[in-house]
C-alpha cells in the first residue's frame, strides 16, 4: 500500500484499512570487520542476500547489534545502499537511523528516502538522557519533517532514553511513525503498549526485541520481532513462528526453550559480541572485532565458541545435511 501511488496516499490506505506494515520475523544483520578494521561490504551483500533465500519477513541493519556506534554516517549510509542492492525489494529493508541528535537522524532519513527502504528504526538520542516530553518532542520533529520512509520508533533503555507509556497514545497518533520495537524485555510494559495499539491505533505494529522472550510476545499480540538470533538461525525463529500460527503453543515453547542457553551463553559477553561470535560459529559470519575487551573477556570469547560449537553439533548445524554449512562459503569468499 505505501508503494502504491504517493506515500502519504499510501499512509492514509493503511490507517483506513488497519493494515500492520511491519509484522513477522525481521533477522538484524551484524556488521562484519576486514582484519584492518574496515567493514566489509561484500560480506553483507552475502549475508543479505542468504537472508533473502530464507523465511523471515525481512531484514535490518545498522542497529544495535549492528554496532552503528562504531560507525561513521558515511559507513553507516553505505552499508544501507549495499543492503538495499542486495535486497532489492525481495524482503522488506530496515535501516537503523539511531543519533546522538535529530539533526543527524533527519539526515538519515533523508538520505534513506533516495535508496528504497522500506523503514527507518530509530531511538530516542542516546547518551544525554531525555524526559518523556522531550522524548514526544523529537518523534514529533521527525514526523513533521515527512520524509517518505515509514519510522519504526525503538525502546531501548539500556542504551537510550526511553519511551514512558504514558507518552505512548500520543506517538501513535504521530503521522508517519507505524510501529514501535521494544526491546526492554518488559512483558509487562510490552503488554500495555499492544493494548493501547488495539484501542488507539489498530495499524500500529508492535515488536519485541529480544529473542528469548519470543513466544510470549507473540502469545499476548506482538505483531513480529527485530532479532540477532533470526539472522543467525532463521530457520528455527520461522519455525517458531510457524508453530505459533498454527496454535502449535507446546512446539512453539520447545523451539524457543532450545535456543535459550545458547542465548544465555552470547548474553555472558558483552553485548553485541556475544552474538557475533554466534553467528561466526553458525558459519555464516567471519570478522574482527572493533570494540574492546579485556583479557578476561578474550579468554570467555575462547570457552564461549566451544560451548557454541557444542550446542550447533547437538542441534545439527554442524553436518553435511544442514543448509547453513552453505554459509561457511559465504563468510569465507
Amino acid at each position: 500500500l505505501i508503494r502504491s501511488g504517493s506515500f502519504w496516499e499510501g499512509v492514509k490506505k493503511v490507517q483506513q484499512e488497519k493494515c500492520r506494515l511491519f509484522t513477522g520475523p525481521f533477522g538484524i544483520l551484524p556488521t562484519p570487520f576486514l582484519e584492518n578494521g574496515q567493514v566489509d561490504y561484500g560480506q553483507i551483500e552475502r549475508m543479505a542476500d542468504r537472508l533473502c533465500q530464507s523465511e523471515l519477513s525481512g531484514i535490518v541493519v545498522c542497529g544495535s547489534t549492528s554496532e552503528f556506534v562504531f560507525l561513521s554516517a558515511e559507513e553507516n549510509q553505505e552499508i544501507m545502499r549495499v543492503a538495499s542492492r542486495a535486497v532489492a525489494g525481495r524482503k522488506k529493508l530496515v535501516c537503523g537511523a539511531t543519533a546522538a541528535d535529530a539533526r543527524t537522524t533527519l539526515g538519515y532519513l533523508e538520505w534513506m528516502a533516495g535508496q528504497g527502504v522500506d523503514g527507518a528504526l530509530i531511538a530516542p538520542p542516546y547518551y544525554f538522557r531525555y524526559d518523556g516530553g522531550d522524548v514526544l518532542a523529537f518523534y514529533r520533529k521527525l514526523s513533521q519533517a515527512r520524509f517518505p520512509v515509514p519510522i519504526v520508533a525503538y525502546q531501548i533503555p539500556a542504551f537510550s532514553s526511553p519511551i514512558p507509556l504514558d507518552r505512548m497514545e500520543e506517538l501513535m497518533g504521530l503521522e508517519g511513525i507505524f510501529g514501535l520495537k521494544n526491546s526492554s524485555a518488559d512483558i509487562k510494559q510490552i503488554m500495555h503498549q499492544v493494548n493501547l495499539r488495539n484501542l488507539v491505533c489498530p495499524s500500529f505494529s508492535v515488536l519485541t526485541g529480544t529473542d528469548d522472550a519470543l513466544v510470549p510476545c507473540l502469545a499476548g499480540g506482538c505483531d513480529g520481532s527485530f532479532t540477532a538470533v533470526a539472522a543467525v538461525l532463521p530457520e528455527e525463529i520461522c519455525g517458531i513462528y510457524a508453530a505459533m500460527r498454527e496454535n502449535r503453543l507446546e512446539e512453539a515453547n520447545r523451539l524457543q526453550n532450545d535456543l535459550l542457553p545458547l542465548i544465555r551463553l552470547a548474553d555472558r559477553l558483552p553485548f553485541p559480541v556475544g552474538y557475533k561470535v554466534m553467528a561466526e560459529e553458525a558459519g555464516i559470519l567471519h570478522t574482527s572485532y572493533r570494540q574492546e575487551t579485556s583479557p578476561v573477556n578474550r579468554e570467555l570469547i575462547v570457552q564461549i565458541r566451544k560451548e557454541m560449537r557444542l550446542w550447533m553439533q547437538n542441534r545439527a548445524y554442524k553436518n553435511d545435511r544442514m543448509p547453513w554449512k552453505e554459509g561457511m562459503k559465504i563468510a569465507a569468499d
